[in-house]
């Protein structure tokens, strides 16, 4: 063997003894990171997870390979840099070589031998981070506690590097106000301008690859159950950029969200697993957000914060997620073609299937002043229990038909009690309301009857109004407060996580009024409140199944039945069934 040959067989054994010793130090929940190429990277969860350290490895690895690599790590203010991020960055490098070992007195920083830098800031100290220049990628410690517009900042400087181009996010979930919440998490889906077919065409994506890992969390798939393949990680779409005037070529995925918790660290002794369980006795929401990594409820919620967080953590999986299909010919729903199709992208999460001889109730709440989505959320009007939710962007027709055929599916294609009794919010749009009229469907909430200006005569009015004036009263206050008592005293109705997530961040404002928070929605809780009030038109119990009993009958009708044909006798059944002669 020639010494040149030696040489590069040591390089090859000590690269492998550094990949060994990296994934002994490393959790498997965050084997994703050395794999995911996209843009953004959100690691979430209870303290002690380990996701901090997962980030600095990663970190490091990339400045130790990556020549030009320049990345930046921040935090909100520039004392927390040197008491936290750069001290842990630095100790990481004992784990690898290739190091300059000389310690960046003063300017903290930390950097290879071929060239790769690990620079720091603080998001306060401007005058340092505008002569920061040429940042392939950073890290955002603490990223909750950060200006929104601080991160926007750091994004727009992220361009021109033909590497990996990443922002890394970690933090706690102290607070459910967090705009990291709002942008990674109820934001998820986005509309896109796609090439399908050589036209170009709006869609909806959802572009996130969310992880998690023991505990469960929103509806997140357990990372231990989950295949992710590196074709699936390379899929790429072809997006309209309105910035640059031009289509460009991006990976599907652009984010990761990997959430976490102290059970998923190797590395946590005893002591450490005492002091988490111990929060459970000494302040219950410190355990549900160190601990077990849930949102944080903060402030004067105008729900009962606790019994939100408990649901939240124990809120079951939809067993179906969708949509309806169904044949639509000279403007009307062909009933007899509605079906379910299964999408985990779809709009419609189903909690039960359809019960036969039950009773559903289906409230909605249009999209209006400050609501993005038109909203649905159905429950079993026996028990007054979440069976089903909706949550769409589509037009407002689109949303009525497919609310039409949830009613349906609940209904009489079912076999249920009736069809569901639907009622939809009109204060901003009647559209939806007339659209379902116009399908003629059978089971619509009436708000009020009135009598016709000029005739006298009563008309029916459909759907629900809100109403209110700026001193209380009127139908909102009314709404709010039934869905409140049932938050209190029943928690366990509520299933839709979306509605028990908007819950956290509906809070009374400076006038005392319930409303979401600023930069938030209500369009589920809303939906929720209006189901409330209009179930009293919908019956409360099961349908009583009459059978047929010849020996119930006076004598000449058995004569009759006896003596007629098959058909007949069928006939005879349904008429006499209908009017009740026997039960």
């Amino acid at each position: 063997m020639t010494l040149k040959e030696k040489q590069e067989l040591l390089q090859l054994l000590e690269a492998k003894e550094q990949i060994r010793l990296a994934n002994e130090r490393k959790n498997t929940i965050y084997e994703m990171l050395d794999r995911f190429k996209g843009r953004y990277v959100v690691l979430m969860g209870g303290s002690g997870s380990g996701k901090s350290y997962a980030v600095a490895d990663k970190i490091i690895d990339r400045a130790r390979i990556e020549p030009k690599a320049r990345i930046l790590g921040v935090r909100a203010e520039r004392t927390q840099v040197s008491e936290s991020q750069y001290p842990l960055l630095w100790s990481r490098t004992q784990f690898t070589t290739g190091w300059n070992t000389n310690k960046a007195k003063g300017s903290e920083k930390v950097y290879s031998k071929k060239g790769g830098e690990i620079l720091f800031s603080g998001l306060d100290d401007v005058t340092k981070l505008k002569s920061i220049f040429d940042i392939t990628s950073v890290w955002v410690e603490e990223a909750d506690q950060v200006q929104e517009t601080d991160i926007a900042e750091l994004d727009r400087r992220l361009r021109g590097y033909t590497g990996l181009m990443q922002i890394y996010f970690t933090l706690n979930p102290v607070s459910s106000l967090s705009y990291i919440k709002r942008k990674f998490f109820d934001d998820r889906k986005k509309e896109y301008t796609i090439k399908e077919d050589g036209a170009a065409v709006k869609k909806i994506f959802d572009r996130t690859i969310t992880l998690r890992g023991v505990r469960p969390f929103e509806d997140f798939p357990c990372y231990k159950d989950t295949i992710v393949s590196d074709d699936m990680l390379s899929r790429t779409l072809d997006v309209w950029s309105e910035e640059k005037k031009q289509w460009t070529t991006e990976l599907y995925y652009n984010t990761l969200i990997i959430h976490s918790t102290y059970l998923d660290n190797k590395f946590i002794d005893d002591d450490y697993y005492k002091v988490m369980e111990r929060l459970k006795i000494d302040d219950i929401d410190e355990y549900n957000i160190y601990a077990l990594g849930l949102w944080g409820i903060m402030g004067g919620t105008y729900f009962d914060k606790g019994n939100v967080s408990r649901r939240i953590q124990d809120a079951p999986i939809p067993i179906k997620t969708g949509y309806f299909d169904y044949a639509y010919e000279s403007h009307e729903i062909l009933d007899d073609t509605i079906k379910w199709v299964d999408d985990t992208d779809g709009y419609i999460k189903l909690f039960e299937l359809p019960k036969k001889n039950y009773p559903y109730v289906l409230g909605g709440d249009t999209a209006g002043e400050g609501s993005d989505y038109n909203t649905g959320c159905l429950t079993d009007n026996t028990t007054g229990i979440d069976v089903a939710s909706v949550k769409i962007n589509y037009d407002e027709d689109l949303y009525a038909r497919q609310m039409y055929c949830l009613g349906k599916y609940y209904g009489e294609l079912s076999e249920c009690r009736n069809n569901a009794l639907i009622g939809l919010e009109v204060n901003f749009s009647t559209h939806p309301t007339k659209e379902l009229e116009r399908l003629r469907y059978n089971n619509l909430y009436v708000r009020e009857q009135a009598p016709d200006a000029f005739t006298g005569v009563l008309t029916k009015k459909f759907g629900f109004r809100t109403t209110g004036t700026a001193g209380g009263g009127g139908t909102r206050p009314t709404i709010l407060g039934m869905l409140r008592t049932i938050v209190r005293e029943e928690p366990h109705k509520i299933k839709d996580i979306d509605t028990l997530n908007e819950m956290t961040t509906f809070v009374k404002n400076e006038k005392g009024k319930p409303c979401a928070a600023n930069g938030y929605h209500d369009d589920m809780i809303m939906a929720r409140a209006i189901n409330c009030y209009i179930s009293d038109q919908q019956v409360r119990t099961v349908k009583h199944i009459q059978r047929f009993s010849l020996a119930k009958l006076p004598k000449d009708l058995q004569e009759d039945y006896l003596g007629a044909t098959k058909d007949g006798k069928a006939y005879l059944k349904s008429k006499w069934t209908k009017i009740g002669l026997f039960d």
